[in-house]
C-alpha cells in the first residue's frame, strides 16, 4: 500500500498563510447612489515579486481541489466569496485563524461582506462610522 505524497500541497498551506493579503477600502465613485463603493482585494505579499515558481506551484496544489486558480489579485465578488469560504473551512478542520499572517485583512474583508454598503445617505454615514469602529477595533486586536 503507498501513501499519496501531499507534501507540496502542506507546504502550498503554509505559504498561503504566510503570504495571504486582504484589503479593503472606501473609495469615491460618481456612479454609486451614495458616491462612494467598497472596494475589495485579495493578493500576495511577495508570492508573484520575489516568490519562486516552486511556491506558486505549491499554492497552486493546494488550491486546486477548492476551484480557486492561483492568480495575483482576487477582485470580484465570486473569487472573494470563494476565499472566504475556504479560510472558514481551513479554520473549522484546522484552526489556521493563529497562523495567517493577515489576521486584521481577513476580519475587515468578512465585515464588508457581511455589511454591505446601504444606498440611501443616511444609513451610509451610520455604515461608515461602524466601519471606522471596525477598523479601529481590529487595529487594537492584530497588531
Amino acid at each position: 500500500m503507498s501513501e499519496i505524497d501531499r507534501r507540496e500541497e502542506w507546504m502550498g498551506l503554509g505559504i498561503l498563510l504566510t503570504e495571504l493579503r486582504m484589503k479593503t477600502w472606501i473609495e469615491n465613485r460618481s456612479d454609486s447612489k451614495v458616491g462612494m463603493r467598497v472596494q475589495r482585494r485579495i493578493g500576495w505579499r511577495a508570492l508573484f515579486s520575489s516568490g519562486t515558481y516552486i511556491q506558486q506551484h505549491c499554492v497552486s496544489i493546494f488550491l486546486r481541489p477548492f476551484g480557486i486558480e492561483l492568480k495575483e489579485n482576487y477582485y470580484d465578488k465570486d473569487s472573494i466569496t470563494k476565499w472566504l469560504l475556504l479560510l472558514d473551512r481551513l479554520e473549522g478542520l484546522y484552526n489556521v485563524r493563529s497562523g495567517l499572517t493577515d489576521q486584521s485583512g481577513w476580519h475587515m474583508l468578512q465585515w464588508v461582506m457581511d455589511n454591505p454598503i446601504p444606498k440611501s445617505w443616511d444609513e451610509f454615514l451610520i455604515w461608515v462610522e461602524s466601519y471606522d469602529n471596525e477598523c479601529e477595533m481590529v487595529d487594537g486586536l492584530y497588531k
